[in-house]
């Protein structure tokens, strides 16, 4: 029996399941070759594609970007320098054009927070800077917006780390992380140990409990805007001495400024303000440092294989930018979906296709398996496909994909080029079953496609 015979053989038995006789799920196979289907099931139906979705925003980063882009991020400064005293009657800016690199850990190591702190520095005592009025993290080129969330996330996912805004300035990847340790007993308070890269004026209320059970931690910011945040969930009694949380920073901007402010008055520089968010757009600038980030193709490689959110967020808002094709506002809405019309070309190709971010966290996308998968056999003809896309799938046992999980749905798409197999699969609500037993049962489907 070949392949796809013995595929559907497999597929009989996942959807005998009981955990699935709830569900909705779909299923489509193409020829890589010539884009036929080999296999379908409710292949027109709309399901959250979770974070399968990041293919997509990869595939028009890559095509309206080019697979080289980078992102530039200025460190200027306005005012004159006194060559006496040192005394800068002006502010020094980072201005920001939507990294989400900057002072991430992911990559080489001269390019980590630490590294381009120092480098910072360094340029700025060699302008002769010994005093300055203070650090802005400046958000003009991105039309001087704040933070963004996307709509549709829930107010769970925005304290953690995968949920974390994303503005013009971007650093560290937006995150912080919280060292945590249980209690000393059950229905005892659980004890914050440390607090890493802690942004500034953030004020933490601890809340957590410990329990016998296994449970989640989640930061909860305040609704009225003020800088607190509500610690909350359950810390197993047994938990391990690393036991953390990584979270949200509620300003990325900020946290960036205030990062070189301390730095500066540790190395002997005067700053007399705090760090604060702001513009220059109506000053007059000297360049002090230019900032490259890595190259989008190895910034690809890292969104679809970690599957860090904040990436797709960027990486569409870049191409709103960059395009005009819409407002920074509304680039979520469009951008994608319009770029699915241009590569599909045919009508009514987004019937049935709801897009309303880039990274697949909302629970308000909605995608077919079908349009899912001839998306991932039309880009194949891209020059970028070989080396900056297909490369950039994580491969999952042993299959390159991208996968995708929400609460009860699990999605995953790619290829198996040695057998010319392009699929996406969804499911959404199977019940009764952990994520990870779930996912075992899809890979053993899977395997009769190896």
């Amino acid at each position: 029996m070949d392949r796809i015979g013995n595929f559907s053989n497999a597929w009989q038995k996942f959807i005998q399941d009981p955990h699935v006789a709830h569900a909705v799920y779909s299923m489509t196979i193409l020829d890589g070759r010539t884009g036929s289907i080999l296999f379908e099931h409710a292949k027109d139906v709309g399901l959250p594609p979770a974070s399968s979705l990041k293919t997509i925003t990869a595939a028009a980063a890559l095509h309206y970007l080019g697979a080289n882009y980078t992102y530039e991020t200025l460190l200027q400064y306005s005012g004159k320098i006194d060559t006496v005293t040192g005394f800068l009657d002006g502010y020094i800016y980072i201005v920001g054009s939507g990294d989400p690199s900057l002072g991430s850990w992911r990559y080489d190591e001269s390019i980590t927070a630490d590294s381009i702190v120092k480098k910072w520095i360094e340029t700025i005592k060699k302008a002769g800077i010994r005093k300055c009025r203070g650090i802005i993290g400046d958000t003009s080129r991105w039309n001087n917006t704040k933070t963004m969330i996307i709509d549709g996330w829930t107010w769970n996912d925005i304290g953690h780390w995968y949920g974390t805004g994303h503005s013009a300035l971007n650093w560290r990847e937006n995150e912080f992380t919280i060292e945590i340790q249980p209690g000393s007993s059950i229905n005892t308070s659980a004890h914050i140990i440390a607090i890493k890269n802690p942004p500034p004026r953030l004020k933490i209320i601890n809340e957590l409990m410990t329990s016998s059970l296994e449970g989640e931690v989640s930061l909860y910011f305040s609704v009225d805007g003020s800088n607190v945040g509500y610690l909350r969930g359950i810390v197993p009694l047994d938990a391990s001495p690393n036991f953390n949380v990584h979270c949200a920073v509620p300003d990325s901007a900020v946290y960036a400024a205030h990062e070189l402010t301390q730095e500066l008055r540790i190395n002997g520089i005067y700053v007399k303000q705090e760090a604060r968010a702001g513009s220059s757009e109506n000053e007059k600038l000297s360049l002090l440092n230019i900032h490259q980030s890595p190259p989008l193709s190895k910034l690809i490689e890292q969104f679809l294989r970690i599957s860090i959110n904040m990436y797709g967020e960027v990486f569409v808002k870049t191409i709103a930018h960059r395009t005009g094709k819409s407002s920074l506002l509304d680039a979520p809405l469009k951008i994608l979906p319009s770029y699915v019309h241009t590569l599909l070309d045919i009508e009514n190709s987004l019937d049935g296709i709801a897009i309303t971010d880039g990274s697949g966290l909302s629970r308000s996308n909605r995608l077919s398996t079908y349009a899912l998968a001839r998306i991932l056999f039309t880009v194949q003809k891209q020059p970028w496909f070989d080396n900056a896309y297909y490369e950039a799938f994580p491969t999952i046992n042993g299959l390159r994909m991208k996968s995708g999980t929400l609460m009860n749905t699990i999605a995953y798409a790619g290829y198996i080029k040695e057998h010319s197999f392009v699929f996406s699969f969804m499911i959404n609500n199977y019940h009764d079953e952990t994520a990870p037993n779930m996912r075992k049962k899809i890979w053993n489907m899977l395997d009769a496609l190896k």
